[in-house]
């Protein structure tokens, strides 16, 4: 009789343990165009190929910072992807989410135990000691699928914090090679700055000697030992701000700031070129992405956990136990007990709780569909904004390129006209300064494109190749 009641009730569960509660996951639609574009114009002709994204972060991104080639810049970066805090953070959350998953995983498993006893009693007369020992064992099987949907999220969250550890990855080494262009655009300004203090040395020791000379009055000296002394409060600006920039690279490689030594090469490193018609396949791959897209699963799982509670739960139980005055009497059948058996529980009235609990899980879905449309459109905004910068300052450097060339050949026929006495050496002087602040402008456009340029391959979650960086 009682195997009969097993056999039925394993039947059910067998029947039942099939479906699982709550819907299913279903990416929601979020649309990108073919290719990015960058120029409104040529974005106008390619409005209808659009076509729905499908997160690709597990793509290799490859040292996206070897395109530059700077042996400085690939040091800074490994010893930062080693060592930074924020990774290991992050490396930390992902082990945490991972046990999360393993935890879940166990609720498809029987919980067993064992219970050991040992009691002593005495009267006026008597005494006695009592030995026991029980095995228990229970199941709860999965008949709504609550298990498989704490499961399934569990899961998405681990590929969550995957997703995340890899944003910060990314971030971390964009900031690294964003704080050493930073560096070294100052290091090159201040060579430029410090050329400009010693010209306007000379400029006040030609105007001195006027004033002795009496073909120039003092307030043309003023003149010039202001320009001079704004001269050097601008280098003074160039030597402590050298500093802080320093030190925020000795943080993101987790080495002390006051010990961090940066290398820093005397020109720019290569510019890489970018490709016209970057595929928005691209885009994919940032983790940022896919960390809003997993979030989206789990939100989901977690409707289906809210729903599994509306379900009565059924738990099989088994227990045997062992009981004597004496360790030898515990196999004899009159000092043995057992029970088995299936309970069912459901809940009749929470007072609505449920019900909340219910509508606040599908809330909660709704906000990470919204989070993840709206990361998907923001992104396309950044990586559109990012190229239209490149363009945009490639074209005004060609223009402040060719400024400092004719600066630089004008300075070039001054010095000639000075050799021959035609002019004097303020003109030369004067010539140098107008040539140093082409310059200097053509080195804040240079800067601004490599940081736009490490933008792009951030906002493209790692260079412009689908398989390196």
């Amino acid at each position: 009789m009682i195997k009969k009641q097993w056999i039925g009730v394993g039947g059910a569960v067998l029947l039942l343990g099939g479906c699982a509660v709550g819907p299913d996951y279903q990416r929601p639609l979020a649309y990108v165009p073919e290719r990015f574009q960058g120029k409104t114009e040529v974005a106008a002709k390619d409005q209808h190929q659009w076509r729905q994204a499908t997160p690709q972060d597990h793509q290799e991104r490859g040292q996206w910072w070897q395109i530059f080639q700077d042996a400085e810049l690939d040091r800074l970066e490994q010893l930062a992807l080693k060592n930074n805090y924020s990774l290991a953070v992050a490396l930390a959350q992902r082990d945490q989410a991972q046990a999360g998953l393993e935890s879940a995983k166990s609720g498809f498993w029987p919980t067993v135990g064992l219970s050991a006893q040992q009691s002593r009693s005495r009267s006026y007369m008597f005494g006695s000691v009592d030995h026991s020992l029980g095995a228990q064992a229970s199941w709860e099987p999965d008949l709504w699928g609550s298990v498989r949907r704490a499961v399934e999220q569990q899961g998405a969250l681990e590929q969550a914090a995957e997703a995340q550890m890899a944003n910060v990855r990314l971030s971390v080494s964009a900031q690294v090679a964003q704080g050493y262009f930073s560096l070294l655009n100052l290091q090159l300004k201040q060579g430029i700055d410090e050329n400009n203090v010693q010209i306007n040395q000379a400029l006040l020791d030609l105007t001195h000697q006027q004033e002795q000379s009496g073909t120039i009055n003092h307030a043309g000296v003023l003149q010039i030992r202001a320009q001079l002394e704004s001269a050097e409060a601008q280098l003074q600006q160039d030597r402590w701000q050298l500093e802080p920039l320093r030190h925020a690279l000795a943080v993101l490689c987790a080495q002390p700031a006051g010990q961090f030594q940066v290398h820093l090469a005397s020109t720019w490193p290569q510019l890489p070129e970018i490709p016209l018609g970057l595929p928005s396949s691209l885009l994919q791959r940032r983790p940022d992405i896919a960390n809003a897209e997993r979030a989206m699963a789990a939100a989901n799982a977690g409707i289906g956990l809210a729903v599994a509670a509306w379900y009565p739960s059924l738990t099989l139980s088994a227990n045997v136990a062992w009981e004597a005055n004496r360790w030898g009497d515990w196999l004899s059948s009159p000092y043995r007990y057992w029970s088995m058996g299936p309970s069912l529980a459901e809940v009749l009235f929470d007072g609505g709780k449920r019900r909340a609990a219910k509508a606040s899980a599908e809330a909660g879905y709704r906000q990470t569909v919204a989070s993840y449309q709206g990361q998907v459109v923001t992104a396309l905004q950044e990586v559109e904004d990012d190229l239209s910068a490149i363009q945009g300052l490639k074209q005004q450097y060609t223009l402040t390129h060719a400024a400092v060339k004719d600066a630089q050949a004008a300075w070039e026929i001054t010095q000639a006209q000075y050799q021959a006495g035609t002019l004097t050496y303020l003109d030369v002087l004067n010539s140098e300064i107008i040539m140093n602040a082409d310059r200097l402008t053509d080195l804040a456009v240079q800067g601004q494109r490599y940081s736009n340029c490490v933008l792009l391959i951030q906002a493209l979650g790692g260079g412009w190749s689908p398989h390196s960086g």
